[in-house]
This record gives C-alpha cells, sequence and structure tokens, in this order.
C-alpha cells in the first residue's frame, strides 16, 4: 500500500508498481514478481544441494589422498558426476541417495587432471564385494610403472589403495582401510587384497594413488615426491554391501 510521507510524497506499492522517490523525483518501478519453480526444476534443486553434500563428504574422507593437491576444478567435477547420477526421470517421486544411486559413471574419475593414474598405470583392478560383505581383490599382476611419462626424477613407487566405507545409518564414522603395495621397477607386480567386513547397505569406494619417492630421511622414512602439480588419484571402484 501506498502512503504519503512527510514531504506529500507518494512512497510504496500501487497494485503490480511501486513507488519511491529520488532526490525530489517520483520513481515509479514494476513490482518484482518471484518465478514459479515446475515440480522439475525444484527436483533438480534438490538433487544438486543433495550432491554438493555428497561430494564433500567424499573428499573429506579422501583427504590424506588429496591433501598433497588436486587440480582446481575437481570438486566441481566430482558434484557434476554425482549430480548426474542423483538425478532422477521428470516425474518420479522418488529420491535417489549415494547407496541407492548408480555410480558407475565415478569408476575412473581422475581427481588431478594433470597428472592422471591412467596416464602411468592403464590397468583395471577387478574388485569385488563378497557375500560377507567384504570388498575383494584377487590376485592380479600389473604391468611396471610407463617411467617414461612420469614428469618427476624418482628412485621407487608405490601403489595405495585406500577402501573407504560410507555407512548407510546416519550418525555412523566412515570406515577407512588403507594397504600400500611396492612397485617393481620395470618387472610386473602382484597385487591382492582383501578387506574386513561391512555392514549391510555400506557404499564402497576405493581409490587409487600413485606414490613417487626420491630419498630417505636420516630415520629412513622415504621422502615422497607428489605435490600440487603431480598427485595422481583415481576411483578405482564402487559399490553397495
Amino acid at each position: 500500500m501506498a502512503k504519503l510521507n512527510r514531504k506529500q510524497q507518494l512512497q510504496g506499492l500501487i497494485g503490480p508498481v511501486y513507488v519511491r522517490n529520488l532526490n525530489g523525483k517520483s520513481i515509479v518501478q514494476t513490482r518484482p514478481v518471484n518465478p514459479k519453480q515446475s515440480l522439475g526444476t525444484r527436483a533438480s534443486a534438490s538433487h544438486f544441494k543433495y550432491a554438493v553434500t555428497q561430494s564433500n563428504a567424499v573428499r573429506l574422507a579422501l583427504h590424506p589422498l588429496l591433501q598433497v593437491g588436486a587440480d582446481p576444478y575437481a570438486s566441481q567435477r566430482l558434484t557434476g558426476v554425482l549430480h548426474k547420477a542423483f538425478h532422477f526421470p521428470q516425474g518420479y517421486q522418488e529420491h535417489l541417495t549415494l547407496f541407492s544411486a548408480d555410480l558407475s559413471g565415478l569408476v575412473g574419475f581422475e581427481f588431478h587432471n594433470g597428472s592422471p593414474v591412467q596416464e602411468y598405470l592403464p590397468v583395471g583392478f577387478p574388485f569385488s564385494i563378497t557375500e560377507s560383505g567384504t570388498v575383494q581383490l584377487p590376485t592380479v599382476a600389473i604391468a611396471p610403472l610407463l617411467a617414461a611419462l612420469v614428469p618427476v626424477a624418482y628412485k621407487g613407487a608405490e601403489l595405495a589403495l585406500m577402501v573407504v566405507g560410507f555407512p548407510a545409518t546416519a550418525g555412523k564414522n566412515v570406515i577407512t582401510e588403507v594397504v600400500g603395495f611396492e612397485l617393481q621397477r620395470g618387472l610386473p607386480t602382484t597385487l591382492a587384497l582383501e578387506t574386513q567386513s561391512f555392514p549391510t547397505g555400506t557404499r564402497i569406494m576405493v581409490v587409487a594413488q600413485l606414490l613417487l619417492w626420491d630419498s630417505h630421511t636420516v630415520l629412513g622414512y622415504k621422502k615422497y615426491c607428489n605435490s600440487k602439480s603431480f598427485n595422481p588419484v583415481q576411483v578405482v571402484f564402487t559399490g553397495v554391501v
């Protein structure tokens, strides 16, 4: 409702317009209208918000691997992959979650596009979830590291595999197991792994990190070469127990 102010000037709403005063002049503006969002638009916004939340949770769980470095757009790219997986066709009321969505599109995701694992170790890891709820990698021999493509000088290499279990029950802590394998230089390396049993409904992600080292400290610890510009980290498996 428009009213007269102390200067006898009209100010306020009159139907679809708003009257205000500026430097002694009356200004008439159209009233802002809140656009109505369709059901599909609201659902997409909800899915995106959920994707952002889960993307943050994944990166937090993988912090030990990512703290050295990831490319500047890794967060946005991860959110995009998850949003695509959580999106449900318009007209459906079901809301896909981290535990019900098909996240197979996440396998092969590189957290550092400048140093992808696939470029240096172009192999697949045949992980599976057993009936007892363990995550298993059967004995497999992987080819030697493609040393000619590695952009840094190093003396040795390791492959770290982090198995992350996101519990379906709210309030439960994320479960992680990390196993490292020394890679043979110029020779195939044999790998095998079986984890503890995870509760039914747990979302499993297995992430691989290539670690390079060039020397040792006085205490015998390895000095790693990974940095902000070189930190190969890739999702190699995901599934639900």
